[in-house]
């Protein structure tokens, strides 16, 4: 079996070289993640946008309505456009069955200036205990004078 030797001047000057071009090389790996992390993800909607913001609040009333089969406080809320795409059977079957109910809604994403659309899971207890998801996806819209409705259904 052959082993490398390595003469102390070549070991000097590979640590040299090593300690110049590792931290250059996590230098750079470093100042690139950022970069590459944004290139990667792209931006959504924040609290930087009172439109968003708007519209995220009403999505939010919206399914706290549904939690709480308080089909009166939903309609307030929801557009004549809506109303009537919808008969009044549907959105009652919307806001009954179990009472043991959550949700979950991440962010949103804009469609244009005025209208979001937001994705949900709404978690439902049956009398067997066991839980079911159902996902559903809604569009809120500026209605207008900075009012908001939802503007399609789950």
């Amino acid at each position: 079996m052959d082993f490398l030797v390595i003469s102390s001047k070549q070991r000097h000057s590979l640590t040299r070289t090593f300690r110049v071009v590792v931290p250059a090389l996590l230098t750079l790996a470093l100042a690139a993640s950022p970069y590459a992390w944004a290139k990667k993800h792209k931006a959504t909607p924040g609290a930087s946008d009172a439109n968003y913001v708007a519209a995220l609040e009403i999505a939010d009333r919206f399914l706290a309505a549904w939690q709480s089969n308080d089909s009166a406080a939903a309609m307030p809320l929801i557009t004549n456009r809506a109303k009537q795409q919808s008969t009044e059977e549907g959105i009652e079957k919307l806001f009954s069955g179990p009472t043991a109910r959550a949700f979950e809604i991440p962010h949103g994403r804009a469609l244009r200036a005025g209208r979001y659309v937001f994705s949900a899971v709404l978690l439902q207890t049956e009398d067997s205990g066991r839980a079911r998801r159902r996902f559903a996806e809604f569009v809120v819209v500026n209605t207008g004078k900075n009012d908001w409705a939802v503007d399609k259904l789950p």
